[in-house]
């Protein structure tokens, strides 16, 4: 029974990680708790489906030409160490400080995108440097929740960096494959996978990330904004009710 539930919230978990430009942590992390699994649990099986599914997306966004790879990659550069350090503090952090950090990092993002314009207000900020500190940033908390560090890249680029929302969205998605393949290599040194689930997962989510780039290219910016705020609401609650209540 746990198998047809994990391949169900893989396909989800990949559609919605395709539409929103997220490796799915932000989803994947509460649904997993309240099947049952605990908080490092999640976050394992989390950043397994990540690799498998912005892998994918990386394929796709290439193909559509969504962006150049070409100054973001080192956004990636950074989440690589970023996320490495993260994934060794899941083995020593207690639970109840992962679970209200995670918390945390879904507030800020969604006051984030309450506060901040779908349409770019500057100019793009274009500094390799700087995208690496960026990455970096967000790969240590990327690799300590088994979030890919799209829920705050996405905000960082559109709020300080200049960079269009959908745009945004489709680099934080391609920022995840780097994050999360550094956070699995580190898992597996630790010996904290779970193959049989985690496979289960993240084959599945492979279906559903067409099917998120698709909508996310046909939908109006605008309307794309209302739904990214509504969609975080879910997760706050989600979580909030879990470790609250939970």
């Amino acid at each position: 029974m746990m198998t047809i539930e994990l391949i169900v919230l893989g396909v989800a978990v990949g559609t919605l990680s395709g539409f929103f430009g997220i490796g799915g942590g932000t989803v994947s992390v509460p649904l997993l708790m309240m099947l049952g699994f605990g908080i490092k649990e999640a976050i394992v099986l989390s950043v397994m489906q990540m690799v498998f599914g912005s892998f994918m997306a990386a394929l796709l966004h290439k193909k559509k030409k969504t962006y150049s790879i070409s100054d973001i990659k080192y956004f990636g550069f950074g989440g690589l160490v970023g996320a490495m350090f993260g994934a060794m503090l899941v083995k020593v952090l207690d639970e109840v400080l992962l679970e209200w950090s995670f918390l945390a990092i879904v507030v800020f993002t969604l006051i984030r995108f309450v506060m901040s314009s779908p349409q770019p207000t500057r100019p793009e900020i274009i500094n390799r440097p700087l995208y690496v500190v960026i990455g970096s940033f967000i790969g240590l908390f990327s690799g300590m929740l088994g979030v890919g560090g799209a829920i705050l890249m996405t905000p960082i680029l559109v709020t300080f960096m200049g960079f269009e929302l959908k745009k945004a969205s489709a680099i934080g998605l391609f920022f995840v494959l780097f994050t999360s393949t550094s956070s699995f290599v580190t898992l597996g040194f630790l010996g904290m996978l779970h193959w049989q689930a985690g496979l289960v997962m993240a084959i599945s989510s492979l279906f559903g990330i067409g099917i998120g780039i698709y909508l996310l290219e046909k939908i109006h910016i605008k309307h794309y904004k209302q739904v990214l705020i509504a969609f975080y609401s879910i997760i706050f609650a989600l979580t909030a009710y879990k470790i609250i209540l939970g």
